[in-house]
């Protein structure tokens, strides 16, 4: 268990350059707040639970029958490109970590050492993918560049005051590296990194559909290179709520993809080889079909994906979004064993804290 241990080791060097580039102690930093079913009724049940769904929902709003391009990189902001580059460089560190032998099938321990890397550079990855907008006169003037004149307000963070928040949840967002396993909750974090960078006005709404597109889709690819090189365990005994294995928002964004495509990609035919042929490279709905399918082959979709087969029998795309969204809430930041390792910091204030400068 050597391996491993290193990645362990290495969580004290990400927290230490965490702590010094906000220049305080960790007790800024975001941190695990649910520890009771108590806790988590005072989450859902708040208006912060309600602002990421609402988030949740106008990104997917903005990529209704948008597909994924390869053109959408070259015209995306700076934020964008920072952080596709970013997603960039942890999928070539897959390179440089080869599974190693083992009598284990699941959980390959080459999968710690590549943690233990994204641990250490984590808050140096975030500085490098925020300076080009938080800094964008080199430093002069900090926040200018923000997503001003966009509707958003324009931020007032540091690049190192952020990029140390955020990397708290960007080594939670690719599994647990202890036992080698990923699931919803570790989606999550990812998300709330998308969505802290919302709330301190550093996203603009013109941003909307790249963060989807190109972020998030990414993200799908790199989270997909390590669940198979590394061979990943789903969290959980049974997987993540029915859909697949590891992941919800796919099926969310990419529901939200195909409304008003349903001549193109029916609702009944999206596990259809002639679809998956045609539109699995630009819709991430039928690209979660597809990976589903090469994952469980062998067997007749309606036994290896019961949940999955039964949506199909929901006539419109709009419908299975407007479900699936209802489900994420529920199944999702709804449900004690998924979200209880959430953190919350100064961009997710744990809702249950009196606010900023009350007494």
């Amino acid at each position: 268990f050597k391996v491993c241990e290193v990645g362990l080791r290495m969580r004290a060097p990400a927290m230490a350059a965490a702590d010094g580039a906000r220049g305080g102690g960790r007790e800024n930093l975001p941190r695990k707040r649910i520890n009771s079913p108590q806790d988590l009724d005072i989450f859902t049940q708040s208006k912060l639970c309600q602002q990421m769904i609402s988030f949740m929902g106008e990104l997917a709003e903005s990529v209704k029958g948008k597909p994924i391009t390869p053109q959408r990189l070259e015209k995306a902001s700076p934020l964008v490109r920072g952080l596709v580059g970013l997603l960039d460089q942890l999928e070539q560190w897959i390179r440089e970590f080869p599974p190693i032998d083992q009598p284990m099938r699941f959980g390959n321990k080459a999968f710690c050492q590549w943690h233990a890397r994204l641990s250490e550079r984590a808050v140096d990855l975030l500085r490098a993918a925020l300076r080009p907008t938080l800094e964008p006169d080199g430093g002069a003037s900090p926040g200018a560049g923000a997503a001003e004149g966009n509707g958003a307000p324009r931020c007032t963070r540091s690049v190192d005051d952020l990029a140390a928040e955020l990397a708290c949840y960007l080594c939670g967002a690719f599994g647990d590296e202890r036992r080698i396993d990923y699931g919803t909750g570790h989606e999550a974090a990812f998300f709330a990194i998308i969505f802290a960078l919302g709330a301190n006005g550093v996203v603009a709404k013109t941003d909307a559909q790249d963060l989807v597109l190109l972020v998030f889709a990414k993200y799908m690819r790199v989270m997909r290179c390590l669940q198979i090189v590394y061979v990943l365990e789903p969290a959980g005994s049974h997987g993540v709520w029915g859909l697949d294995d590891f992941h919800a928002l796919p099926f969310v964004f990419g529901a939200a993809q195909l409304m008003g495509l349903e001549e193109e990609v029916p609702t009944g035919e999206v596990y259809k080889e002639r679809i998956i042929g045609e539109y699995a490279d630009g819709y991430l709905y039928v690209d979660a079909i597809r990976q589903v399918l090469i994952a469980k082959k062998g067997a007749p979709f309606h036994e290896t994906s019961p949940m999955l087969y039964d949506i199909t029998a929901v006539p419109t795309w709009q419908k299975t979004y407007t479900g699936l969204m209802k489900m994420y809430k529920a199944e999702v930041l709804g449900k004690y064993p998924v979200i209880q390792h959430f953190l919350f910091g100064p961009s997710l204030r744990w809702p249950g804290d009196p606010p900023p400068g009350a007494p």
